[in-house]
């Protein structure tokens, strides 16, 4: 029985491709986020990568062209311009993370970095719970650019 479907197989492999397995189209390069168990990513239309756990939006990340990134200072005042405050900045190698705390009360992550001749932004969506927002950081963090 073995045998025969191993037959069946090899007949039903296209002619001349010496009966092995098609190799794989090239993956066109593109972010590389590694997302922890339970959370999904969707890309949208706009290019924007939309990261979900369970069903909420907790996170967006973008990749532009490449471009000067904002300075800290420059970041923190838009978002005291906006009625928030400024937790504190983490210089990354490549970029910023900045946490923040809206009039509301609750707080966000906001990064920006520069890899590959590109600039990521990531930002935490207003859904995003307060235990999720080190998960956030660390996902702009550790995005990487897949070639």
């Amino acid at each position: 029985m073995k045998r025969l479907a191993a037959a069946l197989l090899l007949a039903a492999c296209p002619a001349g491709k010496g009966g092995g397995p098609e190799p794989a189209p090239p993956r066109p390069a593109g972010l590389k986020v590694p997302l922890p168990e339970g959370w999904r990513a969707t890309a949208g239309d706009d290019g924007v990568l939309h990261v979900k756990l369970e069903g909420r939006e907790v996170m967006t990340m973008e990749v532009r062209g490449d471009s000067a990134l904002p300075a800290t200072d420059a970041l923190e005042g838009a978002i005291a311009e906006s009625g928030g405050e400024s937790l504190g900045a983490l210089a990354l190698p490549d970029g910023v993370l900045l946490r923040f705390r809206v009039s509301t009360g609750a707080e966000g992550v906001l990064g920006v970095r520069r890899f590959a001749g590109h600039r990521l932004l990531c930002s935490s969506e207003p859904m995003a719970q307060q235990a999720e927002l080190k998960t956030v950081a660390r996902l702009c963090s550790e995005a990487e650019w897949a070639k």
